[in-house]
């Protein structure tokens, strides 16, 4: 299965590609720079771990295509500005119904907010169209941020149902190719 179609266009200043093992480091450096003082209260901060994870589900990736996806967005320098990382086979406790978990959207901090809200904008796709590659009709997002009414908010405008720090998509797979 190619997920390359389902990324956005190239009308950024970024490139979006599926993440290999060369993109683990970057990836890893954006979360400690940009999000662990928001786990840090709660979680032990342990990169090797994230850095374990995350080099597991790119060879997921690689070899069970489908299972999950890491894609990175990578500026001119090659350096990664956002990555997201999504799953499939998971299920709420009171439901067989498959869901897409999304496990991580973060994007670099430093950048003008409208930049990071086309980055986010962008996960949404990736998302969509990774839940309509697998067949998987529900897409299910949330936050553990303190700050994150405006992330929820882009949920909410591309039809996601929020509650509390979750958002819930149920898609049309009859459809040939996602609704934006």
């Amino acid at each position: 299965m190619i997920l390359e179609k389902f990324l956005p266009s190239e009308r950024d200043s970024w490139i979006w590609k599926l993440a290999d093992l060369s993109d683990v480091t970057g990836i890893v450096t954006l979360a400690q720079r940009h999000f662990e003082n928001e786990i840090d209260s709660i979680f032990k901060p342990e990169p090797i771990v994230l850095a374990r994870n995350v080099t597991f589900a790119i060879v997921n990736q690689h070899y069970l295509p489908g299972t999950e996806l890491i894609s990175v967005a990578k500026n001119g320098d090659g350096r990664i500005v956002a990555y997201t990382w999504a799953k499939r086979g998971d299920r709420a406790c009171w439901s067989d119904d498959e869901i897409v978990s999304i496990r991580m959207a973060h994007v670099d901090l430093t950048m003008p907010v409208k930049l990071r809200i086309r980055l986010i904008n962008d996960m949404l796709d990736i998302w969509e169209g990774y839940a309509y590659a697998v067949g998987v009709p529900i897409i299910c997002s949330n936050s553990m941020r303190r700050e994150q009414d405006a992330f929820l908010k882009l949920h909410a405008r591309r039809g996601y149902e929020v509650r509390g720090s979750y958002a819930y998509k149920k898609l049309n797979l009859t459809q040939a190719t996602p609704a934006n």
